[in-house]
């Protein structure tokens, strides 16, 4: 007698209890998951907007590969604020890429990405990105 192959995955089913499932989404509203990267742009976000409930009541974040570069240009920015729309914008790709050689794990990786969320959130609320961090958190 032969067994019938169920596909891969769909013997999860432990006990009775249906499919296991992830107790937080990560999923954008179009169905998209986030990367990594954007994983820690949103953590972070929602970190600011829990420290600071008040001024980033509307915060909103993108991720966009590169900025537009000038010819007149000096350097690549790594984000951008736009203050009409409570918006910071976060370049992934300079982040990734440039600047930064010793990022030699993932906690490292995340404090470097996390450094320009910081930055960017600061600038636009007109605080420096040391006065975000609650005062629990200071030596």
């Amino acid at each position: 007698m032969a067994t019938e192959r169920r596909p891969k995955g769909t013997e999860r089913d432990r006990h009775g209890r249906g499919m296991r499932q992830a107790l937080i989404t990560n999923l954008l509203p179009g169905g998209r998951r986030l990367s990594g990267f954007e994983q820690i742009v949103s953590g972070t976000c929602e970190y600011l907007k829990n420290a600071w409930p008040e001024e980033l009541v509307d915060l909103n974040w993108e991720v966009a590969d590169a900025p537009a570069i000038n010819p007149d240009s000096k350097g690549v920015r790594r984000w951008a604020v736009k203050r009409d729309q409570m918006t910071i914008v976060i370049y992934r790709l300079p982040i990734e890429r440039l600047g930064h050689h010793r990022r030699t794990d993932s906690l490292h990786e995340r404090m470097h990405i996390e450094e320009f969320v910081f930055a960017a959130v600061g600038h636009l609320i007109g605080k420096d990105p040391w006065d975000l961090v609650p005062e629990r958190y200071r030596d």
